[in-house]
């Protein structure tokens, strides 16, 4: 009997050993997860997810088997989610695997060598855990009782959490759809499997190799496409820089009339031209890129798929292209990047402290030559949470949310901690604008920069009381857009008649649709530019309606409104300059 109950607790001591073993990932990420920074509750309510979850399968196999597989389908892979938690502070993503399913296996091997002790560890831990999952008697791990209170536990978990997070998305938009509500909290549950070890590294995998299967059917679509135009015969010095701006507003912008300095570095610039009247044809990025990037409209959408894009246009034309982002690539941006001469794209995700778009220019920098070339730098901008956008030094208006940020502080009481850290991130994407342009004027080129944002932003602004973007309802604060050219000296002493014309443009309206067409005009591609949709041409229709896509994926028309009345300066501001 003595000797059985010895057994029994040998057996107890193993299983637990083995649970804490499991859970390595989960406690790491409790302590570095930029998720779970600065609240206990999240942290606590991650955890019991993390312990149902892997309990699941615990109430259906047995010890030794159940051990055998965790072993080689979660333990076995740990290392590569410690990785991503120490380099990143969050869990494995698509854009980590990427990385890492792309490093030269030289550079790999040679990465290993210099983490000699951290390898030995790891594989020590290895052989621990199969050893001791080998040696236990294959027995149920729980018992009936028990196993019916697990699933009860996690049932009632599951439910609470899908009933808070509609609560929460009707507290924010009021005006969503019941069913839509249902539908969106129960996605929003899947998501976060997204960040659940080992759930995240197997569902990222899958949306990789998914992707990459898409990927080879977009490439396909696209080798077989040509525009058609002609390469230019002269390898001039010259260079086009296209910026997709994220979720900034126009009448956030000082240089547009806010009664904040949110542009003082803009505003003094030379060779700015300003546009008053443009309009994105999307709420949403997923939306609104592919139709900034290629000759799709809001009305068919699905040429941005069968067709090449903007910087590919410009390859045909004999420039060498470039794309940079800083935002996780889309299968389009993604297959853009494959074709482009440089690319690179930032690794960490919208929620990871000291991840800035002036990351952007030092790729940039590298990438620059003495030829002809054409980058375009996908930023951050001003995507939420805005504080999380900028430098502590940039925290000029005051009081912002900062790092107690929460959905359930996306409320309408919260509204000017929001405007503060907003503001912020426009003062930032000013200054980031800014070095850019210093930086190209430097180089004595033929160039243009181009920004323009690829939607706006909601603030509580009407009596519908929406926030943040991809709302169900057409408003112009999502849709209204700041766009700025900037040339140089050598530009324009070589085009002044396409520069005269800009600026007679800049009050009309139009579409974002003119980017695609503009560029090219103004490097002097013309083969296939429509002159109705150039900002360089005198043919420029003023449009009255356009076709936008709303955050439910539909398209509709809208009619453009009038340009809005600046601010005035004496307009109580949202809180106050900072101390």
């Amino acid at each position: 009997m003595v000797l059985f109950r010895e057994k029994i607790h040998t057996t107890k001591i193993k299983i637990y050993i083995l649970f804490v073993l499991l859970l390595l990932p989960a406690f790491y990420a409790m302590g570095v997860a930029i998720d779970l920074e600065y609240s206990w509750l999240k942290k606590i309510a991650y955890l019991s997810v993390v312990l149902v979850l892997l309990f699941i399968p615990a109430l259906f196999l047995k010890a030794k088997t159940y051990f055998l597989i965790e072993g080689i389908f979660n333990f076995f892979f740990f290392p590569i989610e410690m990785a991503s938690l120490y380099l990143n502070k969050q869990s494995v993503s698509v854009a980590f695997l990427q990385n890492l399913f792309h490093t030269d296996w030289h550079e790999s091997t040679e990465l290993l060598m210099s983490l000699w002790p951290l390898c030995c560890i790891v594989i020590a831990l290895w052989g621990f855990f199969f050893i001791l999952a080998t040696r236990l008697d294959n027995v149920y791990l729980f018992n009936r009782r028990i196993s019916k209170f697990i699933i009860i536990v996690g049932c009632i978990l599951l439910v609470s959490g899908i009933c808070t997070l509609g609560i929460m998305q009707k507290i924010v938009t009021p005006s969503k759809p019941t069913k839509q509500v249902v539908i969106d909290s129960f996605c929003y549950t899947w998501t976060k499997l997204y960040k659940i070890y080992p759930y995240n590294l197997y569902i990222n995998t899958c949306d990789i190799i998914k992707s990459q299967h898409m990927q080879r059917h977009m490439q396909r679509e696209a080798d077989n496409f040509h525009f058609g135009i002609q390469s230019l015969a002269t390898n001039e010095n010259t260079l086009f820089i296209f910026v997709i701006g994220e979720a900034s507003r126009y009448d956030h912008w000082s240089i547009n009339g806010y009664h904040r300095p949110t542009t003082p570095l803009l505003t003094k610039q030379t060779n700015i031209i300003n546009y008053d009247s443009v309009f994105s044809q999307a709420n949403l990025t997923r939306y609104s890129v592919p139709l900034i990037l290629t000759r799709a409209t809001a009305q068919h959408p699905e040429k941005a798929y069968q067709e090449k894009s903007l910087s590919e246009a410009f390859q045909e034309a004999g420039y060498k292209i470039g794309f940079l982002s800083m935002q996780p690539p889309s299968n389009l941006t993604t297959r853009i990047m494959h074709a482009s001469d440089y690319s690179f794209y930032n690794a960490h995700s919208f929620a990871t402290n000291d991840n800035y778009d002036m990351d952007l220019l030092q790729p940039l920098r590298t990438y620059i030559a003495d030829s002809m070339q054409m980058f375009i730098l996908h930023t951050l901008g001003s995507h939420y949470r805005y504080e999380q956008r900028y430098p502590p030094e940039f925290a000029i208006y005051q009081p912002v949310m900062g790092n107690t940020f929460s959905k359930l502080n996306i409320i309408e009481q919260n509204k000017d901690l929001f405007i503060n850290a907003y503001d912020n991130s426009i003062l930032y994407t000013d200054y980031f604008l800014n070095e850019l342009i210093t930086y190209v004027d430097s180089l004595d080129k033929e160039a243009v920069i181009l920004y323009m944002s690829d939607h706006g932003e909601s603030l509580w602004d009407d009596e519908r009381k929406l926030s943040l973007h991809g709302s169900y309802q057409i408003t112009k604060y999502e849709y209204h857009v700041p766009f700025v050219i900037w040339y140089s000296n050598e530009y324009a002493a070589q085009h002044p008649e396409k520069i005269s014309v800009m600026v007679q443009n800049k009050t009309t309206p139009v579409s974002s649709d003119v980017v695609f067409y503009s560029l090219l005009d103004m490097a002097g591609i013309d083969d296939i530019v429509d002159s109705t949709r150039s900002i360089c041409s005198t043919s420029l229709a003023r449009m009255d309606t356009i076709w936008v896509h709303t955050g439910s994926g539909s398209s509709e028309k809208w009619g453009i409104p009038r340009p809005p009345t600046p601010l005035s300066t004496s307009e109580t501001p949202h809180g106050s300059l900072g101390d």
